[in-house]
């Protein structure tokens, strides 16, 4: 989960899956967008989705930053599933579990998404980094 129109270096490339060009905010997630788009479980998904601000007087404040609830988030994967499932995927490195800030951002999403109705899927995918 990043901060939403944050400056990073974005990475567009062109999904056969979702018949677009789509974007990621990191060479981990453009790993695994290569990794979805082979998946036959997966009909399309979409990246770096941002969350409804509304919808975080929802999410429990206890052990996250208040400052946290002030700022625009996005998702970085929401899979549609063949079968009609909705799923969410957060990506992270090891290097970034270290750091309380890090699970404090993933701590958000999954309470976020816990009053989804239509999301009952909600995972953290650790990619490694290319040399390590």
């Amino acid at each position: 989960m990043d901060k939403a129109g944050g400056k990073r270096r974005d990475i567009s490339f062109r999904s056969e899956k979702n018949q677009k060009v789509v974007c990621v905010h990191s060479r981990e997630a453009r790993e695994y967008a290569r990794i979805l788009e082979t998946d036959d479980t997966v009909e399309c998904y979409d990246t770096c989705h941002l969350l409804e601000m509304e919808r975080y007087q929802f999410v429990n404040p206890i052990d996250n930053r208040k400052d946290y609830f002030d700022v625009k988030w996005a998702t970085d994967f929401v899979l549609y599933f063949v079968d009609g499932n909705i799923g969410i995927r957060e990506i992270a490195t090891e290097a970034m579990l270290a750091k309380k800030a890090n699970i404090e951002k993933l701590e958000f999403s999954r309470r976020y998404w816990s009053f989804s109705e239509v999301v009952k899927d909600w995972k953290i995918i650790i990619m490694t980094k290319k040399g390590e």
